[in-house]
């Protein structure tokens, strides 16, 4: 269980080895989860059960979070996040969903009444409810929210379609953001939809080569009915997601950048395993492939890279903490948020594609499923444009003009 107090740095550490412990032991299943590509349910019940529920709730809920806002203890979460997919990436990126869920409910950024936060917090705290975000659509722009919710009598009924609908199999609610027909002009909403209300049609339908365990399928929303109580206007109004304000982008993209770093480090761990305890020499004159120095320079190389991105990440999760808090300058984080997830992506895809040059022919066998960390990877690399990132952070260093805040800015 995580230590509690008031110390921060206590429970950050307290925090921080409790998901070492989880790595090494999702690690052991990892493998298995990705071969059937079920819900990693057990995964998920062991990080409520070690306590990590309550980093995700201020602590006027119950919870651990040093503030009431979205992007509170982002440095520790990146770090849990880092090592929870080192050991298994679906569940990371499953419990990164649930965390988002949970923040834009009680970090501030959404008009949720009291007995509503109080209702949530009970269940996620006391029974391990899950929570998942619906907010894809297949529209032609990236980030433009247009299905409708009709308003009737006691709610409102979502009819719609929304893809990528990550962690949704496991999940009690998803939180998907619509508009109101008729008060189009007025933004975006958020409504939290049972996933076993009548009207939820999932169509099971994920068959994508990496994060295969994630359900990050289709969803359709059939005259669904949602309670009143259950739809929550931004704060900020109609430019709540994309207005100067906000971080729910860098946010969600620091997030996403975790996720990836941890797969990375994941490789290399096995790649280092696998060299040490499986791998032939390449050459005759060595007693064994870790005494090879190709093996231990391309290793150290990883291990160095992967080291800077970490340092990045943590730098640039806390300029996020900052910008919300109005310490920092929007744009500027911005921009390092970008700068983390391209050195983070360009170091992972790299590890995971020489796993197996230096694990040899025997890595390849699909008892071990070593590709997995690439195809995931990979699979979550191309969730944004990374080169698009990369000409905006160059602009940047042109021009000083930052990138219009967006989902993925």
């Amino acid at each position: 269980m995580v230590a509690t107090g008031n110390d921060a740095a206590v429970v950050g550490d307290a925090v921080r080895e409790t998901a070492r412990a989880l790595r090494r032991d999702f690690s052991h299943t990892a493998a298995e989860i990705d071969r059937t590509g079920r819900d990693p349910a057990e995964n998920m019940a062991r990080i409520h059960a070690a306590g990590l529920t309550r980093l995700l709730l201020p602590q006027t809920y119950g919870g651990i979070a040093s503030a009431q806002a979205l992007a509170a203890d982002l440095p520790l979460v990146t770090d849990i996040l880092t090592e929870i997919s080192a050991g298994e990436s679906a569940t990371a990126q499953i419990w990164s969903i649930h965390l988002v869920a949970a923040r834009l409910i009680f970090g501030g950024a959404l008009r949720v009444g009291e007995s509503v936060r109080r209702e949530i917090a009970g269940a996620l705290l006391d029974d391990g409810m899950r929570l998942a975000n619906s907010a894809a659509e297949g529209g032609k722009r990236r980030g433009e929210y247009h299905t409708l919710a009709d308003s009737v009598d006691g709610g409102y009924r979502l009819s719609g379609v929304k893809l990528f609908n990550t962690g949704t199999v496991g999940a009690a609610y998803t939180i998907t953001p619509v508009r109101i027909r008729g008060k189009e002009d007025d933004g975006v909403v958020y409504l939290l939809v049972a996933m076993d209300a009548d009207g939820v049609r999932p169509h099971n339908d994920w068959d994508n080569m990496g994060q295969r365990a994630t359900g990050s399928g289709t969803i359709t929303f059939d005259n669904v009915f949602v309670p009143a109580r259950f739809c929550f206007p931004m704060v900020a109004g109609p430019d709540g997601l994309t207005g100067a304000g906000s971080v729910i982008g860098p946010f969600f993209q620091m997030l996403i950048g975790a996720t990836i770093l941890g797969m990375g480090f994941g490789a290399l761990e096995a790649a280092a395993t696998f060299v040490r305890d499986h791998a032939r020499p390449n050459l005759p004159t060595l007693n064994s492939a870790a005494d090879d120095p190709v093996n231990r320079l391309h290793l150290g190389r990883a291990s160095a890279a992967l080291a800077a991105a970490q340092a990045l990440q943590r730098e640039a999760s806390q300029m996020v903490v900052d910008a919300e808090a109005g310490r920092a300058d929007r744009g500027a984080c911005a921009i390092h948020m970008m700068r983390s997830k391209v050195t983070t992506v360009a170091a992972v895809l790299d590890v995971t594609g020489q796993l197996h040059g230096l694990a040899g022919g025997r890595a390849t066998s699909n008892k071990y499923r070593l590709d997995r960390f690439w195809r995931n990877a990979r699979t979550l690399s191309v969730h944004d444009p990374i080169d698009v990132m990369a000409q905006q952070i160059g602009g940047f260093e042109v021009d000083g003009a930052p990138p219009a805040p967006s989902v993925g800015s």
